[in-house]
């Protein structure tokens, strides 16, 4: 059950103040457009030489190209967009019937049909299969011309949520992106060249069934160290740099001729807490009341306004508020309160002389704290703060396979991360790495999950079944409470922002708060 949630991939919310939303650019569409209209984007390290099984869903995944498109589009509100289908709908117990806008061409002139979704479809759940909502070889089965219906093998009502991931994007049965990243698509671009840990480029698609795109071609030069990345934007090597770091992000705030701007909160900085090893022992913080007490001495309005210079928001859920809709002050957080924390310690048993480590029976109160996706200087603040009440937090700087290491074998306490929201389904972070019945599918399910028989479990599968956004919002929302609130077993420090710098130059763009749904067919340069 766990991978219906799966893609491939709050609270009472205080808005903060943001620095990136301070110096938004230009983006009077009266502007005159430059002569030239050929954008260079400056991003991380190419993303499929080290990643593999990744290299099936290029040029969509992890950066999207705007190349290929999916039947529905993630919105920047998080809810689902019509793209190449025009409507949907439920047919039988488990079973979605799609129905294809009837203008679409793919590059080369050919139209779309349904066939061709099948066999996209069909291409996605071979092996090495890259998709997880239960979808297997007879899963899509043409209906019409128009239409096509899609049963996942396994009950699974979130399939449209999950859809518009670039996953599940629609390429031409003729085109194999494993061996081949000059896939024929639908989008507004299409690939020219692609060389390896150097660029991707991407020109205007002449036969685009929508607006045709502004750009007549984009560049993605690949960067693997994110300081040369600012040195490039400030030289004028690069237009626009994507995903700025916060470490880096004051290198190009209020630089004459770069501007910053920031989407909504996409992704949240999160502790995940460790409660038991890999074989099921129990660790140090499957004690609930060591697990509340870690909580309670985080400061999040300091991490939010200090150590990210406002360039988040606090929340209290593990996902953005906006998926949660109404529902989202369900989920309250635990305050910060130093004294509580220290409280809730001495009735542990960890006691405290002066303003030393705690210990029990001789041992001090040490914490392992790994991370991924966020700067050092996150850690550094977790570490700090734990001080404060008395844990001594170690600060491990793993290179990204002793981390993927770790993370499985649960060598571990805190594990600092940054999960983003790529799909519509408020549900998809909890089942992907809480829910017990993951662990079959992601190993580190079993090291953080509150466990089977939980509240919680019941929860994440009453979102399989909910009809209505509404109810699965809700009950979604339930879970979250359960996860944050009761069990602790996730903490959130932040609602983060996915910020660009660019020349003042251009315009057009929106900054989405998934990464995976990026869009750049609006985008232009002005003189």
């Amino acid at each position: 059950m766990a991978l219906t949630f799966i893609t491939a991939a709050c609270g009472g919310s205080t808005e903060g103040d943001s620095a990136a939303e301070n110096t938004p650019p230009p983006n009077d569409q009266s502007a005159q457009p430059a002569a030239v209209q050929e954008l260079v984007v400056g991003v991380a390290a190419d993303p499929w030489v080290d990643a593999p099984e990744d290299r099936k869903r290029r040029p969509n995944y992890p950066l999207n190209a705007d190349v290929c498109e999916t039947l529905v589009h993630l919105g920047t509100d998080f809810q689902v967009e019509p793209m190449l289908a025009t409507k949907w709908k439920l047919v039988g117990n488990n079973t979605f019937r799609f129905t294809l806008r009837d203008d679409v061409t793919f590059s080369d002139g050919r139209p779309l049909k349904a066939e061709d979704v099948k066999a996209a479809i069909d291409y996605t759940v071979e092996e090495p299969a890259v998709g997880f909502s239960f979808l297997g070889k007879d899963s899509a089965e043409v209906v019409d011309e128009r239409s096509v219906d899609i049963t996942p093998e396994q009950r699974n009502l979130r399939l449209v949520e999950q859809i518009n991931h670039p996953t599940y994007a629609i390429i031409s049965p003729k085109d194999d992106p494993l061996r081949d990243i000059n896939v024929t698509c639908t989008g507004p671009f299409k690939v020219a060249s692609y060389t390896a840990e150097e660029e991707l480029v991407v020109e205007r698609n002449e036969n685009y069934w929508g607006e045709p795109a502004k750009l007549d071609k984009i560049t993605f030069r690949f960067f693997p160290d994110d300081t040369t990345r600012v040195l490039a934007l400030q030289n004028g090597e690069v237009d626009v740099i994507n995903d700025v770091p916060q470490g880096v992000l004051s290198d190009v705030e209020g630089q004459e001729g770069i501007a910053v701007q920031n989407g909504p909160v996409g992704n949240v900085h999160l502790m995940y807490v460790a409660r038991r090893d890999a074989d099921g022992n129990p660790k140090l913080l499957a004690d609930p009341k060591l697990r509340r007490a870690v909580a309670a001495a985080m400061d999040t309005s300091a991490y939010v306004n200090g150590v990210l210079a406002g360039n988040a928001e606090e929340v209290n859920t593990v996902a953005p508020p906006a998926v949660l809709g109404d529902y989202a002050d369900m989920v309250k957080g635990i305050d910060y309160d130093p004294e509580e924390a220290a409280r809730l310690l001495d009735e542990a048993g960890w006691t405290r002389e002066g303003d030393g480590i705690r210990t029990k029976d001789g041992e001090p109160l040490k914490l392992e704290i790994i991370f991924s996706g966020v700067d050092l200087t996150t850690a550094e603040f977790v570490q700090a703060q734990l001080r404060e009440v008395g844990i001594d937090g170690k600060v491990n700087q793993l290179d990204p396979g002793a981390y993927t290491e770790a993370l499985e074998a649960g060598d571990y306490d805190l594990d600092l991360s940054l999960p983003n929201q790529n799909d519509a389904n408020p549900a998809f972070l909890m089942a992907l790495r809480f829910y017990s019945k993951a662990a079959e599918f992601v190993p580190n399910a079993k090291i953080i999950s509150p466990g089977a028989d939980t509240k919680f479990d019941a929860l994440i599968e009453q979102t399989l079944n909910a009809k209505s956004m509404q109810k699965l919002q809700r009950v979604s929302a339930k879970a979250m409470h359960e996860l944050v609130d009761v069990e602790v077993a996730a903490i959130p420090l932040a609602g983060g922002y996915r910020i660009f710098a660019m020349s003042d130059k251009v315009r057009g763009l929106e900054v989405h708060p998934s990464g995976t749904n990026q869009r750049w067919a609006s985008v232009y340069l002005a003189e």
